[in-house]
């Protein structure tokens, strides 16, 4: 969508009264001047496009400028806050820590306790 309906315009114009005038002159013109009455045709429909979606384009590009003023103005208010001695801070690489249990330290239930456990619950089964 960079180019200005102005200019589309102009091109479809050009296009159309120039294919009109080689398609009804009586003159010896070379074949390859036929090419643009659908180059005008061509341009005409783009200019129609252009036009429709003119507004929405308009409305898109507020859109896009408001998300990014919202995300510097985030990004500003996080770095803005005063970091912990050895905070992590968001999107920054940091090892991972697995810790594993250790066996005496997992404690299984018995059957007879998870019985129990289900009776005090107040679970008919």
């Amino acid at each position: 969508m960079r180019a200005s309906p102005k200019y589309l315009l102009i091109l479809a114009l050009l296009g159309l009264v120039g294919g009109v005038f080689v398609a009804s002159s009586d003159m010896n013109l070379p074949l390859a001047l036929e090419v643009v009455m659908p180059l005008g045709a061509i341009f005409t429909g783009l200019f129609l496009v252009s036009l429709l979606l003119k507004k929405e384009v308009v409305k898109f590009n507020e859109d896009e400028r408001l998300k990014n003023e919202a995300i510097k103005l985030y990004q500003s208010s996080l770095s803005s806050l005063p970091k912990k001695d050895g905070e992590k801070t968001f999107g920054s690489p940091h090892p991972v820590e697995i810790m594993e249990r250790k066996p005496e330290t997992r404690r299984e239930r018995t059957e007879e306790e998870a019985v129990e456990l289900r009776r005090n619950e107040g679970d008919p089964n």
